[in-house]
């Protein structure tokens, strides 16, 4: 879908039931969670988003600011039809799903953050920097285990489909897994959070140190009945290291909230 200037990318599930929409984390795009959207499905209608510079999403050429990148989006899944809905954003989705649920309140009836809170404000290396070019799947799908070392199967696999363009001699392209223009990391968040008032789950990895007990205790005080839970084993990519566990809270989140 065209939005402005830029070129947004996404997939849905499902033809019947609540609306749902994903916000994937960097590195990832829209069929970063394909298993749980395939789930999903049989029972809402789902629509993943694929972040710019990423997938096949443009790449902007300028600096596209966290809330300005949040509207964007937003104008697509308005477009598309997916108002009312639940947010599920992982990671940068998650901060832009803040964003969204704190700016437009009667559009979100239920909030999902996985593994993410609001960020300090200071610089960060970049860290999803990929090969520029692998000689065969093989050579892809050992680059993805190396990267993505808790992935269970299913979603190696899922990224050595989704996630290259196939050259004509055999090798592999990694599509854009983000830019030094996203400005996730310079956006204050706090103002955002304290205005979320949608029911709201936050999952945690076990084996993340993203989201401090600081940062949890303060996002408890500030969203009105916040649910923290944590999955076991996972690590910052809670969706794809540990899929049937995740499903497990969103379908419960779904329950409490219907």
């Amino acid at each position: 879908m065209e939005v402005g200037k830029h070129r947004i990318h996404y997939a849905r599930w499902g033809e019947k039931g609540g609306k749902m929409v994903i916000l994937h984390s960097m590195g990832m795009d829209a069929y970063g969670m394909e298993g749980l959207c395939e789930s999903l499905g049989n029972r809402h209608r789902v629509l993943a988003l694929t972040i710019l510079a990423h997938g096949d999403s443009s790449v902007p050429a300028e600096i596209v600011p966290l809330p300005e990148h949040a509207e964007l989006l937003r104008t697509c899944y308005k477009k598309l039809g997916y108002t009312p809905s639940v947010l599920i954003g992982h990671s940068i989705g998650g901060r832009m799903s803040m964003i969204l649920a704190a700016d437009h309140p009667d559009e979100v009836k239920g909030l999902i953050l996985v593994d993410i809170a609001p960020p300090d404000p200071v610089s960060r290396p970049w860290s999803q920097l990929a090969p520029g070019e692998l000689r065969n799947e093989a050579e892809a799908r050992a680059y993805l285990k190396q990267r993505y070392p808790g992935f269970v199967e299913e979603y190696v696999e899922n990224r050595l489909k989704h996630g290259f363009m196939r050259q004509p001699d055999g090798s592999l392209k990694p599509k854009p897994t983000g830019s030094p223009t996203m400005t996730s990391y310079y956006t204050d968040l706090w103002p955002y959070v304290e205005r979320i008032r949608a029911p709201t789950k936050l999952v945690l990895g076990s084996e993340s140190q993203l989201v401090t007990p600081e940062k949890r205790e303060r996002m408890a005080k500030l969203i009105p009945g916040l649910e923290v839970v944590t999955v076991k084993g996972a690590s910052h990519m809670v969706p794809q290291d540990k899929p049937a566990e995740f499903e497990k809270e969103v379908t419960s989140f779904l329950k409490r909230i219907s």
